[in-house]
């Protein structure tokens, strides 16, 4: 271990220094523990400046006064153009001095007393000599168990272990030994982070991390995450240095994606490539730290798709097949859901989240656009029964949803993250939805006690048959269409999609899914379609109650009912009908109905 030196001067001169020789202890990583570091002033000015925020003239004063005030460690010297520093690793650097007093010349041909070589046999000799017996030495138990220790004016912090063999969770990030002078004891019980959180560190590490945990580990990410010179790996809660992390060679890439893509055709746990494809033994001493350098080596060159407890890893070709669905693009669905990013989820509103993980389930209405594409929208609710993301920026993860109530059918879903202002969603529900469900059905989401594994279930009610709303694909141009199907389950009358609920949605024209963004346009052809005439030909007015508006609305796109609000209030041309229970009306212009009525946005699929 090397012992580093004691700075001196004022603390913003002790903290310069200490970075100073930090850095020139990362350029003579390799050197011997007292070879010489040699560093230019100019040099170290032009590193500090910018990162400091001053300019160069004040920077070179600063780290001049950090230097004089520790001359014992920096030794100076000038070349006539530039002050050149030097020092060691383990701190002031002390010039070898060469011992001839002992070298091989001296004693071979300058000895004290030289002997005579009259015989011969003085200095030759053919008899081999006797080895001496070397008789072992014995150490008392006393010096190995109970001997004092001798202690000095400093104080030495209790090490915690910095063992290698394993990746450092970040709450237990080790520190290495720190001697404390006896004028810092005073101010040693209490530290400050920068979130202005003072903790006591005279008490216990279980009561600190009681306290303080969340705070100190966000302290811990920021200060790693502004390491510039990036000595940490880091992956998930789990931090180590980079340059013990084990690297992998482009080899052993490219058997674990031909494992993953071509013979499992699934994602995997890192667990199985260790044992399958790297053959390591579980219950190999250094397993742990195998574990952690594939999980950072592989972040780089596969897909991450796992979560807290389940690390599954898979190649971007076998992702974009989990849960494809080739009629919507992620442009557009993202584009559907970034208003839950907005400030207009409601789901929360009946049911709060703390609620909803206390009893690890949530319900959740399926709309027609949702059981026709097979996608459910990453809102709040939903997001907190979900795991977490594992890594910073992570966008995919895939889970696995069994049947409640037929344990025998599962699915891999890929669920995608929101990220800043672009809303989330779950895809891959296509033939779950399709074999147990109708639109308007009421689901439950629950948790497991796999981390990736969560159930749907439903509360069963007698059969019946409806006549129910569906995307006709046949023919060329799609239409909409009512077929037969069974209802087995608990629904919500109001979004089930029957003919006395949508019926005229077969009037309006067909939206392609690219239309569909545009909801202004949707809001209008909607009113013009189901609302009732109150207005003139010269001056069309439509009425539509509110819950038919978004029952309708849920036909063409993700909506929520506070996002359908903010659409109708930001239209101007949509006011509250006065002394009625939620209808409104929308003042449609001429020229957007003669546009409808000429390009077929009118039709009756009955003529066809």
């Amino acid at each position: 271990m090397t012992t580093l030196p004691t700075f001196a001067g004022t603390p913003a001169e002790r903290t310069l220094a200490e970075q100073i020789h930090e850095i020139m202890r990362m350029q003579g990583y390799f050197y011997a523990s007292d070879a010489p570091i040699q560093q230019r002033v100019s040099l170290l000015v032009g590193y500090f400046a910018p990162r400091r925020g001053g300019d160069e003239a004040t920077t070179r004063a600063e780290i001049t006064a950090a230097i004089n005030a520790n001359a014992e460690i920096f030794a100076q010297t000038s070349d006539g153009e530039d002050i050149i520093i030097t020092t060691a690793r383990t701190g002031a650097y002390r010039a070898r001095v060469a011992d001839t007093k002992h070298s091989l010349q001296a004693r071979l041909y300058e000895p004290e007393h030289p002997l005579p070589v009259d015989d011969l046999s003085i200095v030759m000799t053919t008899t081999r000599p006797i080895m001496p017996k070397i008789d072992p030495v014995y150490v008392s138990d006393y010096w190995l168990s109970d001997a004092p220790t001798t202690t000095d004016d400093t104080e030495q912090v209790d090490e915690i272990s910095t063992d290698t063999d394993s990746p450092v969770v970040t709450p237990d990030v080790s520190v290495a030994p720190v001697k404390v002078p006896h004028h810092l004891r005073r101010d040693a019980t209490r530290v400050t982070l920068p979130q202005g959180i003072t903790i006591d560190v005279a008490l216990s590490l279980d009561q600190v991390m009681g306290l303080h945990g969340e705070a100190i580990i966000s302290a811990l990410r920021v200060s790693i995450e502004k390491d510039t010179i990036k000595r940490f790996a880091v992956f998930g809660n789990h931090v180590a240095y980079e340059h013990d992390v084990r690297s992998f060679s482009k080899n052993d890439i490219r058997q674990i994606s031909e494992y993953i893509e071509n013979e499992q055709q699934v994602p995997v746990l890192d667990s199985d490539i260790l044992v399958n494809v790297l053959r390591i033994n579980p219950r190999a001493v250094d397993y742990e730290r195998q574990r952690f350098a594939l999980n950072y080596r592989l972040h780089k060159e596969l897909e991450f798709v796992g979560v807290a407890g389940a690390n599954l890893w898979a190649t971007r070709k076998l992702l974009d097949k989990i849960g494809a669905n080739k009629r919507i693009k992620a442009a557009d669905m993202s584009a559907f859901v970034n208003h839950l990013e907005e400030g207009f989820d409601d789901s929360l509103t009946v049911t709060s989240a703390a609620t909803i993980q206390q009893r690890g389930s949530v319900e959740h209405k399926l709309t027609f656009f949702e059981w026709e594409y097979g996608i459910l929208p990453f809102n709040d609710a939903l997001a907190a029964i979900l795991p977490p993301p594992v890594i910073n920026r992570q966008s995919n993860a895939v889970l696995t949803f069994e049947m409640a109530q037929h344990a025998h059918y599962a699915i891999s879903v890929n669920v995608r993250f929101p990220a800043s202002t672009r809303g989330g969603w779950l895809q891959g529900f296509d033939e779950l939805f399709r074999e147990w469900f109708v639109p308007g059905a009421l689901i439950t989401i629950s948790r497991t006690n796999q981390p990736n594994v969560l159930t749907i279930g439903y509360t069963e009610v007698e059969d019946r048959i409806e006549q129910l709303l569906y995307i006709d694909d046949s023919k060329k141009k799609s239409k909409y269409a009512f077929a037969e199907m069974r209802v087995t389950s608990t629904v919500d009358e109001d979004l089930l999609p029957t003919q006395a609920n949508v019926g005229r949605i077969r009037k309006i024209k067909f939206f392609e899914i690219s239309e569909r963004k545009n909801i202004h346009t949707l809001l209008e052809n909607i009113f013009m379609g189901f609302g009732e005439e109150v207005g003139s030909k010269q001056d069309p007015i439509y009425r539509l109650s509110f819950e038919q508006l978004f029952a309708v609305m849920s036909v063409y796109r993700i909506v929520t009912r506070k996002y359908l609000l903010h659409v109708l209030d930001e239209h101007g041309q949509c006011t509250r009908v006065n002394n009625t229970n939620g209808m409104w009306d929308c003042k449609i212009d001429v020229v957007v109905n003669e546009r409808n009525d000429t390009a077929g946005g009118f039709y009756d699929d009955e003529e066809e």
